[in-house]
């Protein structure tokens, strides 16, 4: 592994601790990390192993880092992604029942229901969320009226819409029409309410949206509301296309 693997490795072990990246490079510049208690030699990269469980800060060791761990859960319709513990429909609801530190990979907003990654990993979900990354995800949407071959056409080159005050260019994305007024959408991007503003710019109204897969993961054969623990077959595949 190379000093610059090594640094990264670093920087993420320790913003897995808590400790913000703008405060990492002074501590190791300082000679407050070590592998032992501060009363030792300071850190130096070239003797720290990424799996190196003592590592400290002046004479507090890090706390050792969890298993990574990953699940699907089969979001229904009202519950909301935001973690307000005071809210009866917050996710913080379904979080509660998993080990500390785990979170929602992105959202779906309250209206909408499907496929949703909780995890403990922030690497994971950095690369599943990064715009340049272009993971796909694809969506059921049923509309109120028939979809025209022209509207297809206009999802699948890219078009303007309107959010509120701004006008937002969406990528080109794959545009499937499996009934008349049935769109599967396949995004290589996550705009907050994007699908929904899409189809209000062609004068459609969304009627229901379901995501069905994350890269080359389908929804599994979840119930609305469960929780399933993922293979790491399964984890791969979230991260594929």
């Amino acid at each position: 592994m190379t000093s610059q693997q090594l640094r990264q490795r670093l920087w993420q072990r320790l913003t897995e601790a808590g400790i913000p990246p703008a405060s990492q490079q002074a501590l190791l510049d300082a000679g407050r990390l070590s592998l032992v208690p501060a009363t030792t030699s300071p850190l130096k990269l070239s003797h720290w192993l990424p799996n190196d469980s003592q590592l400290w800060v002046d004479n507090l060791q890090l706390p050792a880092v969890p298993p990574r761990q990953y699940w699907a859960y089969h979001k229904p319709v009202g519950v909301d992604c935001n973690v307000r513990t005071s809210d009866p429909h917050s996710i913080a609801s379904v979080l509660q029942h998993l080990p500390a530190g785990v979170f929602a990979i992105g959202r779906l907003d309250k209206d909408s229901c499907g496929l949703l990654l909780l995890s403990n990993d922030g690497a994971f979900a950095q690369r599943l969320l990064h715009p340049a990354q272009q993971h796909q995800k694809t969506y059921q949407v049923q509309v109120d009226k028939t979809v025209s071959t022209i509207m297809l056409q206009q999802l699948r080159v890219g078009l303007c819409y309107r959010a509120g005050t701004q006008w937002i260019e969406a990528r080109p994305c794959l545009a499937e029409l499996l009934a008349p007024t049935l769109l599967q959408l396949t995004l290589t991007e996550g705009k907050n309410r994007q699908i929904r503003y899409m189809c209000k710019q062609l004068g459609l109204k969304v009627l229901q949206l379901q995501r069905i897969s994350i890269g080359a993961l389908s929804l599994p054969e979840l119930n609305t509301g469960e929780v399933r623990e993922l293979s790491p077959q399964q984890v791969a595949q979230a991260v594929m296309g």
